[in-house]
């Protein structure tokens, strides 16, 4: 009897551990827009959409990469890979973005999609101009499509 009332407490205890570590995952995000900050040009919280799944991650862009990572998922996409960049307001699933922007990223067949902050999709829209596949030249870093976006 002692055994099986042991085994139920173990369980228990692990649930209620595994539930207080998911109610902290937005200290797991801030911890990684904190470690990305001092190289990246700019650093905010995002949902990356993958279906119907929304995940929290942390989004980051350096010179030529841009980052997303959670505690589970560290991914990164080379901007020379990138054809095609565009703000919306919906998914391509045809939903309304809740509470913010959609930042959707062609990676030839390949398309990724973020939500953004509204209070920070200003700054975002400036670091990484939109671009169509037919305007845009692969290896262009960053910087050349600011200078390319204000000219």
């Amino acid at each position: 009897m002692t055994a099986w009332l042991s085994i139920v407490a173990v369980g228990v205890l692990a649930f209620l551990c595994w539930n207080l570590y998911r109610r902290f995952g937005s200290d797991r995000i801030a911890a990684l827009c904190e470690k990305r900050r001092q190289e990246s040009r700019i650093v905010s919280r995002g949902e990356f959409v993958d279906g119907n799944r929304h995940v929290e991650v942390a989004l980051a862009l350096t010179g030529s990469t841009f980052f997303y990572e959670n505690a589970e998922m560290h991914a990164s996409l080379e901007l020379h890979w990138v054809t095609e960049i565009e703000y919306d307001t919906q998914l391509s699933t045809g939903a309304a973005a809740a509470d913010g922007k959609v930042l959707r990223l062609r990676c030839y067949s390949q398309t990724f999609e973020f939500v953004l902050p509204n209070d920070s999709v200003s700054r975002w829209h400036m670091m990484l101009p939109p671009r169509r596949a037919r305007n845009a030249a692969p290896a262009m870093s960053v910087p050349e499509l600011v200078t390319a976006a204000i000219a």
